[in-house]
C-alpha cells in the first residue's frame, strides 16, 4: 500500500543490504499491444491466479513467473505514451482490467494497480530522462509519494535519507518513486533505483499479504537532480486524459470489486451445492443482499468512470469528488457484501484451502485502510460540496 491509516509497527530487523546499482541502459521491448488485446489477455492471465493465491499469500510477495506473466498482458504500459511502448487505455479500461486481477488474487491485482504510477514519472520527466530511468515499459514501480525522506545539497543533485512505509510490490520492483522534501521545503518526487535501497521487514498483515509491501530506507543516497520532479496540478503539461495524474487513483476501485466478485461466485457454488440444506435459513437471503451491494458498487464505479472520461476527452473538467464517493462506496459495499457471504456460507468459509472467502474478507478489511478509500474520503467530499477545499489529492 502506498500511504494506509494502519497502526504504527514495532521495529523490524533489516532483512536486505543495499545491492550495487543496477546498470542503467537500452533495451529492446517488445512492441506495445493494442488496448483489445491487452484486456483479453488479463483475462486469460486472471483464471489462473486463483490456483496461486495461498502460494503468493504465503509466499509475501508475487513469484517470479506470476510477474512475468503479469508483464506479458501489456497492462503495466496501460498508462504510459505510445512513444514510449504505452498503450494507452482508457481509465475505465484500465479500472475493469485491475478489477480482472482481483477476481483471480486481491495481492496481484494491488501490486499491478501501483506499478502503474510510473505515469506520474512519463508526465513529470523530460523524454531523454524517463527513456534513461525506465528503458523498458514493462518495468515494475513502488510508490510512496508522502514526503518522508529529506535531502540535502550535493553537486548536481542531493543526498537523500528517509525511510518509506508500506511500498508495494517493493520485493520486485525496478523502481520507486519516493517521497521527500527538498532542502528548501518544498515536497518533490524521486525515481529511485530499487537495488540501492534497504528494504525493512514490515509486511506481517490481516490481508493483502501478497503484495510485499514492506518499508524502505536510503541513507545519503545519491540522487542527481533530474532524476527528481515537482507534482504539478492535474493538466498542466496539456497530457492526454489517461495519463492525468488525478486518474490514477480510479483504478484502485477495481480491488474491492474484483475481490467481492471471486467471493460471490465461490459462495454461490458452495451454496448451490448444499442447496437443499443451507446453513441457516437467512443463507439464500444474504446470498442475494450481497449480490445487490456488488451490483450497485459495480454500476456506480463505472457510470461514474465513464461519464468523467467522456467530460475529459471532451476537454471539459469533470465534476471534482464524485468518482472518490464511488471509489469509497465500492470498499465499503463489497466488505459488507463479503462479511454476508462469509456468514451464509457458514464454518466452511474458515478453511483457506477450501474457498477464497477468508482471503478476501481480510484482503478487503487491508484495502480498504488505503488513504485513497478511507473514511478522510467523505470528509473531504462534503467539505468540497460545502464550497471548501480540501487538500487531499484523493478527492
Amino acid at each position: 500500500m502506498t500511504t494506509a491509516e494502519l497502526p504504527p509497527h514495532p521495529e523490524p530487523a533489516l532483512t536486505t543490504a543495499p545491492a550495487p546499482p543496477a546498470v542503467l541502459g537500452p533495451r529492446t521491448a517488445a512492441p506495445a499491444p493494442l488496448a483489445g488485446q491487452v484486456m483479453d489477455r488479463v483475462r486469460a492471465y486472471a483464471a489462473d491466479l486463483p490456483a496461486r493465491a495461498s502460494e503468493i499469500e504465503r509466499l509475501g510477495r508475487l513469484p517470479a513467473d506470476v510477474l512475468d506473466g503479469l508483464k506479458a498482458t501489456g497492462l503495466l504500459r496501460a498508462a504510459l505514451p505510445p512513444r514510449r511502448g504505452g498503450v494507452e487505455l482508457t481509465v475505465p479500461q484500465i479500472t475493469r482490467a485491475v478489477d480482472l486481477l482481483a477476481r483471480g488474487d486481491g495481492s496481484v491485482a494491488w501490486c499491478a494497480a501501483v506499478a502503474l504510477n510510473a505515469a506520474l514519472a512519463a508526465v513529470h520527466l523530460p523524454d531523454e530522462v524517463f527513456t534513461e530511468l525506465f528503458p523498458d515499459p514493462d518495468m515494475v514501480t513502488a510508490t510512496v509519494l508522502p514526503p518522508t525522506g529529506r535531502a540535502v545539497r550535493r553537486g548536481d543533485g542531493y543526498l537523500l535519507s528517509g525511510r518509506w512505509a508500506q511500498a508495494s510490490g517493493i520485493t520486485h520492483a525496478d523502481r520507486m518513486l519516493a517521497g521527500f522534501h527538498a532542502p528548501d521545503g518544498t515536497p518533490r518526487i524521486a525515481v529511485l533505483d530499487t537495488a540501492r535501497l534497504r528494504v525493512i521487514d514490515t509486511w506481517h498483515t490481516t490481508g493483502l499479504r501478497g503484495t510485499g509491501s514492506h518499508d524502505v530506507e536510503a541513507v545519503d543516497l545519491h540522487v542527481p537532480r533530474h532524476h527528481t520532479f515537482a507534482l504539478q496540478p492535474p493538466g498542466a503539461h496539456g497530457e492526454p486524459p489517461h495519463l492525468r495524474a488525478d486518474n490514477l487513483a480510479h483504478k484502485m476501485a477495481g480491488i474491492p470489486l474484483g475481490i467481492a466478485g471471486a467471493a460471490l461466485d465461490s459462495a454461490l457454488e458452495l451454496l448451490a451445492a448444499r442447496r437443499a440444506a443451507p446453513p441457516w435459513p437467512g443463507a439464500p437471503a444474504d446470498l442475494a443482499r450481497a449480490e445487490s451491494l456488488i451490483g450497485a458498487a459495480d454500476a456506480y464505479v463505472y457510470s461514474t468512470l465513464e461519464k468523467a472520461w467522456a467530460a475529459q476527452t471532451a476537454g471539459v473538467a469533470p465534476e471534482r469528488g464524485t468518482a472518490a464517493l464511488a471509489r469509497r462506496f465500492a470498499h465499503r459495499a463489497c466488505r459488507e457484501a463479503v462479511q454476508l457471504l462469509y456468514d451464509a456460507v457458514g464454518s466452511a468459509a474458515v478453511y483457506t484451502e477450501r474457498t477464497p472467502l477468508d482471503r478476501c474478507l481480510r484482503d478487503l478489511i487491508t484495502a480498504g485502510r488505503h488513504v485513497a478509500s478511507a473514511e478522510r474520503i467523505l470528509d473531504g467530499v462534503g467539505t468540497l460540496r460545502l464550497g471548501g477545499d480540501p487538500a487531499s489529492p484523493h478527492v
